[in-house]
């Protein structure tokens, strides 16, 4: 069912205008997940080639500002800060309020590591649309395991219990790796304690310079069909889910991205530049980036390509920028969302067949 905000959508990727942004803050982070793929080097990753040193300075707090300034002029509704860890921005709480007081909708996302019932008072100041949370266990070794810190999982529990003695809007999202796949009924009832919901994604990212080491942790086909039953677990890595039929994504339509140095991308996952905040306005990248244009010609011709790619389009999903990373082509369709829409087909056949046919009324 179409919903006041489903509407808005449509209409503002009908005219390429941005509801969603993404403002990358910084990649510093306080963990070191395994699987990150942010362009940072972390213990433990499977690198085939040394991270090239970056040669863009941070925006400073100025920039953000400006930055923010020209996003609002463009409409965009949602702002979401994330990194790296956001928190860990030494000017985070001067730009979160920034962005409130632009009356954007924020969302944070983080790792809540950092979130101390001091950090949790000035959340509920701050009052966000939401916060959205990594959980990579549900127990300790698990999590420390993945995020490789100590006392990480221990410093979530606190954390979320903070925020739900504020009251304050969580969604809890859980990459679905081979460390975490025999505990996801434990994560969802971890949700179910703090009154949380959890969302899972089966769907790994390679990092940003296009390693593959993050697959090495991808989960058996068994695990993703139990998450797919009737009666299984949340599946979507944000409470902004798509269902099948809808439009394939809203890259460079509705929502654009903005890296710690300033670089304009299509979106998170469309690592490609197509300007800097520094050099032009926003705006008028916006409106004449070939790169962009060429992106939402992609998102236009995805459903058909999905159609004829695979035998189950109807269940199939697609990144063209986790595409373009991994292949160098937005159009083929990536191994992973192929392997999820075969299970996703083998499931709905399975419990068709548990349903028996369908028995007609007569008038």
């Amino acid at each position: 069912m179409d919903t006041p905000l489903s509407l808005l959508m449509g209409r503002a990727v009908r005219a390429s205008r941005p509801v969603y942004a993404t403002l990358e803050l910084t990649y510093t982070c306080n963990f070191a997940c395994r699987f990150c793929y942010n362009p940072v080097e972390r213990r433990n990753q499977r690198r085939t080639k040394p991270l090239p040193k970056p040669d863009l300075k941070p925006l400073a707090f100025e920039e953000i500002l400006g930055v923010l300034d020209q996003l609002r002029e463009m409409g965009v509704l949602y702002l979401t800060l994330t990194g790296g860890e956001p928190l860990t921005h030494p000017r985070f709480w001067d730009i979160a309020y920034a962005a409130k007081a632009r009356s954007f909708a924020v969302r944070v996302f983080s790792n809540a590591a950092l979130i101390t019932e001091a950090v949790a008072d000035r959340f509920h100041d701050l009052a966000p649309y939401c916060l959205e949370i990594s959980v990579h266990g549900a127990k300790d070794e698990t999590a420390e395991a993945l995020n490789q810190v100590k006392g990480s999982h221990q410093a979530l529990l606190r954390a979320l219990g903070h925020l739900s003695a504020r009251n304050i809007r969580v969604y809890l999202k859980c990459v679905v790796t081979r460390l975490v796949q025999d505990e996801l009924s434990e994560i969802k009832a971890l949700g179910d304690r703090f009154g949380y919901p959890v969302f899972f994604d089966p769907v790994l990212t390679i990092s940003d310079d296009g390693e593959e080491y993050p697959l090495d942790l991808q989960a058996s086909d068994e695990v993703l069909r139990k998450l797919y039953l009737a009666d299984g677990l949340n599946i979507g890595n944000s409470p902004f889910q798509r269902e099948p039929g809808d439009l394939n994504c809203t890259v460079a339509a509705g929502t654009i991205h903005i890296t710690p140095g300033g670089e304009i991308q299509p979106c998170t996952q469309w690592k490609q530049a197509v300007g800097n905040v520094r050099e032009r306005p926003i705006q008028e990248t916006w409106a004449t980036s070939p790169i962009l244009e060429e992106a939402r010609k992609v998102s236009r011709e995805m459903p058909e390509l999905i159609r004829q790619g695979t035998d189950h389009h109807a269940f199939c999903h697609h990144c063209p920028g986790l595409s373009l990373l991994r292949y160098g082509d937005a159009r083929r369709l990536e191994d992973q969302y192929v392997r999820v829409a075969r299970i996703r087909a083998g499931v709905a056949a399975e419990e068709a067949a548990k349903a028996g046919p369908r028995v007609g009324i007569r008038s």
